[in-house]
């Protein structure tokens, strides 16, 4: 049992190897008694864990149609086969969760969207400085075209390519705007070059031709945009995201500044950024690779740490790691990308903190993921989610 021990320590660590995963897995569906040995292992651990943690692994997979095999030809008591199979389950999915005490209280909390009337809306919309608006549609338009049936932008795949206004001259100086709905990425080739990847529910402001501007290229974000800047020394390239200003000359970075959240992070992938509140540019902080800037709305504090870049940046690859968020904090994530409302009646989750990874699964497998263990229901009708206690 020792040695089992140790090989319970390495899984719930995430540093267990493959075949110490698979000798693991063989002794506990090997017999009731072991199942019921390893539930207590991990019972145990939960009583002094603040976490769930869950991540998710492509030999759990294949290690679910392994026991489904085996199932079919051993005959089990009944109990253990509805214990077996919820364990199955859970490692089916790569999930492991500890199970935290805490008191449960009423109410509810409704998460809210940051754009309410237009996270149902599924096209892309592009508004002009003339107030003018195109959607973008996989079947519409190849082309945008100004008033005047100038061509602007021409539509690449998942986006738009405005590069090919980068060399007109004594343009004046207007915004364009791009609105990603809830559920959808989007991604942007500026008139310099710069790319930038929409998140879901994000808007970017931006200057239709960055050679008209003699000084700054300056967006505007308000959601999560990744950028990739083309280097110009001398015009710097400025985010500003609310009272926040990130300032490279031509880098990779992330930047997340929904409305509904209580921080706004950069995250710098390679190069280096200045990050600064816009009312007191004295408060800068410069980032190297791997190091994130965080500003804290309510504090009004501006701080630093080195991240796992991965984590930030995940959402491009269209997966979700989770790294120490609340449950309320993953709600409104799954908001934004599965096109959700979720009101959320099981208050006593709302600061609970949880761990993990999931790929590309639908809503609905990532809930059940997370309830399998976690004391909460769930009910979808339309696009609405209502959990319960």
């Amino acid at each position: 049992m020792q040695n089992k021990q140790a090989l319970i320590e390495k899984f719930l660590a995430r540093t267990i190897s493959p075949s110490e995963r698979k000798i693991l897995k063989k002794w506990v569906l090997k017999n009731r008694g072991n199942l019921e040995m390893f539930k207590e292992e991990v019972r145990k651990r939960s009583k002094s864990s603040l976490y769930h943690h869950f991540d998710e692994s492509e030999a759990f997979k294949r290690f679910m149609a392994t026991v489904e095999k085996k199932k079919a030809k051993k005959r089990f008591p009944k109990n253990f086969l509805k214990y077996a199979a919820v364990f199955v389950g859970v490692l089916s999915l790569g999930f492991m969760a500890y199970q935290s005490f805490m008191q449960i209280d009423s109410g509810s909390t409704i998460v809210q969207s940051d754009y309410p009337n237009e996270n149902q809306q599924n096209n892309v919309v592009v508004s002009f400085a003339d107030g003018s608006k195109q959607v973008i549609t996989a079947d519409g338009a190849t082309e945008l075209v100004d008033k005047d049936g100038n061509i602007i932008a021409k539509k690449q795949s998942q986006g738009l390519d405005f590069s090919l206004v980068g060399n007109q001259q004594g343009q004046n100086l207007i915004f364009n705007e791009v609105y990603v709905p809830y559920g959808q990425t989007f991604n942007l080739t500026l008139s310099d070059g710069t790319k930038v990847w929409l998140n879901a529910g994000t808007r970017l402001k931006f200057p239709q031709n960055l050679s008209a501007t003699t000084q700054n290229r300056i967006v505007y974000l308000d959601g999560e945009a990744y950028f990739d800047v083309t280097r110009d020394e001398k015009r710097p390239f400025i985010v500003n995201a609310e009272n926040l200003d990130v300032q490279v000359l031509g880098t990779q970075f992330n930047v997340s500044a929904y409305k509904s959240d209580g921080k706004i992070a950069t995250t710098l992938v390679e190069g280096s950024v200045n990050v600064y509140e816009n009312s007191n540019p004295d408060t800068k902080i410069k980032l190297t690779p791997s190091y994130q800037a965080a500003f804290n709305k309510e504090k009004g504090t501006l701080s630093k740490r080195k991240v796992d870049t991965r984590i930030y940046t995940s959402w491009m690859d269209n997966k979700l790691i989770i790294d120490n968020l609340s449950f309320e904090e993953i709600l409104h994530k799954l908001e934004r990308a599965h096109n959700v409302s979720i009101i959320n009646h099981a208050e006593h989750l709302k600061d609970e903190i949880f761990k993990g990874e999931f790929g590309k699964e639908d809503i609905q497998t990532i809930l059940g993921t997370i309830a399998s263990s976690t004391p909460f229901t769930y009910k979808i009708e339309n696009n609405v989610i209502t959990i319960s206690k």
